[in-house]
């Protein structure tokens, strides 16, 4: 009977204890460890973002304002010469010799991802975004060439019966006139460009969260069909959205040291630096402020314009 009665206690002992015990109901389960390869991923994504997120207006002032006081101190005191005071080092004649190049090929494989994500696959609508870098492409070249046009028209060589800047620089003379600096120029046109194509990747993570949405059909007036086909792309295409993200990150970083050696080397004077910045400004106004801004459908329209409406448009 003690024994019993011992053995009720202890039972009972072991109840109130059980229900002294914190409950674990309804807490959310802890998540798994995070293997190394993935933190590497968000970590250089992360820093990425940090670089090509900068505001484009800020990057202007910014960039702006190193062109006049790099080239202020230039004119005022003498560089230490270095490897990048050479024309022929490797940077200027591989990167920024052919610096459109690069740039075009990354960003047009970042365009062409990207819009045909959020524009479902539609290729009509894809090649309105594609068409911004043919614009893009057509500044480059019409100012280049109106730069050599206007250091012929304005300027005189040292030997006198030469009036051909080509002839002039041939027959081994020095050519005087104003060379507005075609580096500083391509080097912000290419920044420019990139801060702005760059910025449907700043809310990638809520297209994403959009298109799990079931009522999206009715918000944003869009098909069944196009969900499901923008789904689809948005999973298939997104690791190699982020690879050329990457790159074109690390080609913004080379282009922007690029800039800062042509401003405080004595390639150019002060006034041929500042005139370059601001013909490239002028191209980003025209361009991204100005004319992809026109509702016309066979005209290049602004970044992330898409019928989900999953980015601002600024």
């Amino acid at each position: 009977m003690a024994s019993n009665q011992g053995q009720s206690r202890r039972r009972q002992s072991q109840q109130d204890l059980g229900d002294k015990t914190p409950s674990r109901k309804g807490k959310k389960p802890l998540p798994e460890p995070t293997h190394i390869g993935h933190f590497f991923v968000i970590l250089v994504l992360k820093i990425c973002r940090m670089i090509l997120f900068i505001d484009t207006s800020v990057k202007i002032g910014v960039y702006l304002m190193g062109v006049m006081v790099g080239s202020v101190i230039c004119d005022l005191f003498k560089v230490p010469n270095s490897y990048f005071s050479d024309k022929r080092n490797v940077f200027n004649q591989y990167f920024v010799k052919l610096g459109w190049g690069w740039t075009i090929v990354l960003l047009g494989t970042y365009v062409a991802l990207t819009s045909w994500v959020y524009c479902h696959g539609r290729w009509l609508a894809v090649r309105r975004h594609l068409m911004r870098l043919v614009v893009a492409t057509i500044q480059w070249y019409v100012c280049v060439n109106v730069f050599r046009q206007i250091e012929n028209v304005v300027g005189m060589c040292t030997a006198t019966e030469h009036t051909n800047r080509d002839d002039c620089i041939a027959d081994g003379k020095g050519w005087l006139g104003f060379d507005i600096s075609g580096h500083v120029f391509l080097l912000m046109h290419n920044l420019l460009t990139i801060s702005e194509e760059v910025k449907t990747y700043k809310d990638w993570r809520k297209l994403g969260v959009m298109l799990e949405d079931e009522d999206l059909e009715s918000k944003r007036k869009v098909s069944a069909q196009e969900i499901a086909e923008t789904k689809k792309l948005y999973k298939e295409l997104t690791p190699y959205i982020k690879a050329v993200f990457v790159a074109i990150a690390f080609l913004s970083v080379i282009w922007e040291f690029m800039l800062l050696m042509s401003v405080v080397y004595r390639f150019h004077t002060l006034p041929q630096k500042v005139t370059a910045a601001f013909v490239a400004i002028m191209c980003w106004f025209v361009s991204y402020r100005l004319f992809y801004r026109s509702d016309v459908e066979w005209l290049p329209c602004p970044p992330g314009k898409t019928k989900l409406e999953y980015m601002k448009i600024e």
